[in-house]
């Protein structure tokens, strides 16, 4: 096999080492943190990242914790009804600079370092429909290969009304929507998306994590499978399941026969670095080889499953890079 041209197409970019500190304190806060863990995300710990791994290129997903930002600065304002509508006014004002602000700095670090793609990160139910859209088409303009958007801190599913306008809009200008999936909150049901589907089929929606049930091929898993089954733009992301099979959770053979299910022209390469290799590890986990810089566990792991499976070497690269460039159209420039 000659050499594979791997993209991380679900990564989480930190700003600087003040904002990657704010990701483990107030996001994901101190208990979900693995212990010892120094990771911060920044850009120089991701170029580190893909010279120890061999990773190609990486596309950072931006998400502004908006929804928690809403919820906890509501707690701060008076009491006075006036003085508490114009400070809650206010508080979504900064928010929404907070998120321009976030998907502005992607914007220009796509600019300075080809290996790197953005997907902008908006939240319409702290926003406004119209301010969401707004930014979308802003960061079409500066370079966005997409648009994130994260069901748990909007506390809505994926059909509640107030996103249609999105829908409507990316499929107007072919832009791809990833969300996540998972069972810590029921709002990132991928059965939450089925009405929205069956309202916008022409949808390009990228479900992260292909469901990220507790046990692999579980209920979530299948309804991300059903809704690839049902709709030819559905698409999905390896994110923190491959370094299942690292670990000996999930055979190779059983991996294959789902990543065949789904389609595997529809499934691309991910690793959700940095919140990979920061959250707790779990039971099965096994520890990488003493040469693997310990940062990069996780990661190095699903690298080298992908390149292990008992793939095609076509099903390989087009999961490993082929499908992203297909949907998104990033290309990285040629070899000198």
């Amino acid at each position: 096999m000659s050499e594979l041209e791997i993209i991380d197409m679900h990564c989480h970019l930190q700003r600087d080492a003040e904002h990657g500190q704010e990701m483990r304190d107030y996001f994901l806060t101190p208990h979900l943190v693995k212990p010892g863990a120094p990771n911060l995300g920044t850009l120089d710990e991701f170029k580190e990242l893909m010279a120890a791994t061999g990773i190609s290129a990486m596309n950072a997903l931006m998400f502004t914790w908006s929804g928690r930002y809403l919820r906890h600065g509501l707690y701060t304002l008076p009491d006075d009804p006036e003085e508490r509508a114009a400070g809650e006014t206010d508080l979504r004002r900064r928010i929404l600079r907070r998120i321009s602000d976030n998907n502005d700095w992607a914007a220009s670090i796509a600019r300075e370092h080809p290996e790197v793609g953005y997907f902008a990160g908006v939240n319409p139910v702290v926003m406004g429909p119209e301010a969401a859209l707004a930014e979308i088409e802003g960061q079409r303009a500066k370079g966005t290969l997409g648009v994130k958007i994260v069901p748990s801190d909007m506390g809505v599913t994926g059909s509640d009304p107030r996103l249609f306008p999105i829908y409507e809009y990316c499929i107007e200008h072919d832009v791809p929507v990833l969300t996540e999936t998972g069972g810590h909150s029921p709002n990132c049901r991928p059965g939450g998306f089925a009405d929205a589907l069956a309202k916008f089929p022409a949808l390009k929606l990228v479900f992260a994590h292909f469901g990220h049930d507790k046990e692999f091929g579980g209920p979530l898993d299948r309804e991300v499978l059903d809704l690839t089954r049902a709709y030819e733009n559905v698409h999905t992301d390896t994110s923190l399941r491959l370094h299942e099979v690292g670990d000996g959770s999930v055979e190779p053979e059983d991996m294959v026969k789902h990543l065949r299910a789904l389609g595997t022209d529809r499934v691309m390469f991910g690793t959700n670095y940095v919140f990979s290799d920061l959250l707790p590890e779990r039971p099965a986990h096994k520890p990488a080889p003493a040469d693997v810089d310990p940062r990069f566990t996780q990661v190095w792991k699903s690298v080298q499953v992908l390149k292990t499976l008992p793939l095609t070497d076509d099903e390989r690269a087009g999961i490993a890079a082929g499908n992203f460039k297909r949907l998104t159209g990033f290309r990285l420039p040629a070899a000198r």
